[in-house]
């Protein structure tokens, strides 16, 4: 680097454009698991749009959040997210649409920092220590359609009780566009924010039903004040919140 740089002064905007547009995919993860940085060749490589920002991510789930038959993979099982010292392996990484690529990938502590470099490419063949394991068989498109819808159900049921979350909320978690999450809830006849409120008051009934106040259940559900949340509720179960509190 001190031989490329010497005599010749580069600003940060000059290198980070050198290192956007590298041709080899390079991620940053930093000491909490999550992408610090990840250029254009590795941002392509998953599938996502080119300019996308996955910064903030979940770095294990936005590289490989199933192994290639589709079992889960723990985090805690990753080589990568936990690298102390220079480390090379191959194996599978996950596409955004699910899609599994046979990948090579180094790792490398960054000097003064608790962050890891990591890069990758496509290999051919089966990668190490995947010997015995078929290629995952390519979704087809309704196939990935229901894993993202599934996923996202599962992502409004453990953050409904966040007043803030809301659809876009679920598409930056997602990766996705607003328009592809409306999409894919769409095609199983209903919505992102309808299936939130569903959540929400299905919630909120049970803590109505448990004998906590209407307030309480109202604010513990993720709506932000009273007055929608009884509307809410009369419509989806066709009586007022007090009622179910009545013995």
């Amino acid at each position: 680097m001190d031989a490329l740089t010497d005599g010749m002064p580069h600003d940060a905007a000059f290198l980070s454009t050198v290192l956007r547009d590298a041709p080899l995919p390079l991620w940053v993860i930093d000491e909490h698991g999550r992408v610090e940085l990840a250029n254009d060749a590795a941002v392509r490589f998953l599938g996502h749009r080119p300019g996308t920002d996955l910064r903030g991510g979940k770095s294990h789930d936005l590289l490989h959040r199933h192994r290639p038959d589709g079992t889960p993979y723990p985090t805690h099982e990753c080589p990568i997210v936990h690298a102390k010292q220079p480390f090379a392996a191959s194996e599978w990484f996950v596409t955004q649409a699910g899609d599994v690529r046979p990948v090579r990938w180094s790792t490398r502590p960054l000097a003064g920092t608790d962050s890891v470099l990591l890069s990758f490419a496509a290999l051919s063949g089966t990668p190490d220590g995947a010997a015995g394991l078929a290629p995952a068989p390519r979704e087809t498109r309704a196939q990935t359609r229901a894993r993202l819808l599934a996923e996202m159900k599962r992502s409004i049921a453990a953050r409904m009780t966040d007043p803030m979350f809301c659809t876009s909320t679920l598409a930056a978690d997602t990766h996705l566009s607003v328009r592809s999450v409306q999409a894919i809830f769409a095609e199983a006849g209903t919505s992102p924010a309808a299936e939130i409120r569903r959540r929400r008051l299905e919630h909120a009934r049970v803590l109505l039903e448990q004998g906590e106040s209407v307030q309480w259940a109202c604010h513990s559900s993720g709506f932000h004040d009273a007055d929608s949340f009884a509307r809410a509720y009369r419509q989806h179960f066709g009586f007022a919140p007090s009622r179910t509190r009545e013995p």
